[in-house]
């Protein structure tokens, strides 16, 4: 039986098989473009969260902690209580834009001519942190670094500076506008009279006189082993053990551990320590890090501030009328350490929380250049003299449990730690010295 081939028959064949030929071109289409879309909606998403924690850092733990300006040729220090510059400056770079930045200087010379141009309000950090964090966005290669920012009569523009590199940066701007900074510089209540100070690698900031300190008086807040073990190893299958020393060791694995002290010790230095391999970072990224441990800890970040890099270690200390204060002796609230196999935080587990009224009590300081006398006549070399500056210690009121005083006094960082005066003059610097001088010829 011959079968018939009609020619609509044909035709209708044909648009079925387009009909489904297009249908598949139109899901691999599809599906592709989604796959696209899903990448721009990830990386947007991403950039989104890169810029707002940036943002969160630089006005948070990441700004300048002190301002300098002249008046009359002479430096001071500026404070002002209710009209705070580094957070005034903090609001008014939010809405600057960058053009560029361009190195224009590594000469000592005029490094130094920038540090006493009286035309400029100053704001330093008290160690480098990196230009690509202050900007939010990576505006120069090589993570370069910056210590102290310049003001100048232009809203054009400002200048960043290196003390260790003797570098300076010019950062073209976009809507930038620092006039009431300026006016805020310029009325300020506080005024110390200080002068620069050369020292091993920066610039330190000496008090030119001896003078009266306020001692301040705080209502403080601590926080329990289980708050901590709770932000930091989890709520579940997290093993306790004690030692006779004092603390005890709270496990989520093998990897990860809080060691706290005792309650009847009356310590409260924490340690926390996640085992892991870890690559080479950038000091960008270091910081960045860094942060974001300081964020888990949940303490109180209000006068929080980012105090001092050493090696492979970042801390942080509470800032009162910008001056750092220092918990058991000389250690700051929180520091964080990354070496190759593991991330360490060290913090205190109080907080400052209601600062009471001045009550008149002050203590008298002598001037920088008396403590780095005493400190090289009892020994210390001069060229290990990182920095000296005044902080305050904190010391319990026994009038009431949760009362403390802050009591300043000079601090001096050497031979890459902190001590206080006291504590260094108690040191025995022939033994140190030998034993530097010994670590230096072993690694030639």
């Amino acid at each position: 039986m011959k079968s018939k081939f009609k020619l609509g028959d044909a035709l209708l064949l044909i648009g079925t098989l387009a009909v489904f030929g297009l249908s598949i071109v139109l899901w691999i289409f599809i599906m592709t473009n989604d796959q696209y879309f899903n990448r721009i909606s990830q990386t947007s998403r991403v950039a989104e969260q890169t810029r707002s924690h940036r943002d969160r850092i630089v006005s948070n733990l990441y700004i300048p902690t002190n301002s300098y300006g002249f008046k009359n040729g002479q430096l001071y220090r500026l404070y002002d209580a209710k009209k705070n510059l580094p957070l005034e400056f903090v609001k008014e770079i939010k809405g600057v834009k960058y053009r560029n930045i361009k190195k224009i200087s590594t000469d000592k010379k005029q490094y130094e001519e920038m540090l006493h141009n009286s035309e400029c309000v100053q704001l330093s950090f008290p160690k480098e942190v990196s230009i690509n964090l202050f900007t939010k966005k990576n505006v120069k290669k090589g993570d370069p670094k910056f210590r102290r920012i310049f003001i100048t009569n232009s809203n054009d523009f400002l200048y960043l500076g290196n003390d260790k590199t003797y570098t300076i940066y010019r950062i073209n701007l976009i809507k930038g506008d620092f006039n009431k900074l300026r006016s805020y510089a310029s009325n300020a209540r506080g005024k110390i009279p200080v002068e620069f100070v050369r020292l091993k690698n920066c610039y330190e900031v000496f008090f030119t006189r001896q003078d009266h300190w306020r001692i301040y008086s705080y209502l403080t807040n601590t926080q329990t082993d289980s708050y901590f073990v709770s932000r930091l190893l989890g709520t579940t299958n997290v093993t306790t053990r004690s030692n006779k020393k004092g603390w005890v060791t709270y496990s989520l694995n093998y990897y990860t551990n809080l060691r706290v002290p005792k309650a009847k010790t009356d310590r409260h230095d924490f340690h926390y320590t996640r085992y892991e391999k870890r690559k080479d970072k950038t000091l960008n990224d270091q910081l960045l890090e860094s942060v974001s441990f300081v964020h888990k800890l949940g303490l109180s970040e209000q006068d929080l501030r980012y105090f001092d890099t050493t090696d492979d270690s970042i801390s942080y200390a509470n800032y009162v009328e910008g001056i750092p204060v220092f918990w058991d002796n000389s250690s700051p609230q929180v520091m964080t350490s990354f070496t190759g196999d593991a991330v360490k935080v060290d913090f205190n587990n109080t907080d400052l929380q209601i600062p009471i009224p001045f009550d008149g009590q002050t203590k008298t300081l002598p001037s920088s250049i008396t403590v780095m006398q005493r400190l090289v006549n009892a020994g210390m070399r001069k060229e290990e003299i990182q920095r000296i500056i005044v902080a305050f210690g904190v010391e319990k009121d026994n009038s009431h449990d949760h009362l403390v005083n802050l009591v300043p006094g000079y601090y001096v960082k050497a031979y890459n730690q902190w001590k206080s005066l006291a504590e260094w003059e108690k040191v025995d610097f022939l033994s140190l010295n030998k034993y530097k001088q010994a670590i230096m010829e072993e690694g030639k």
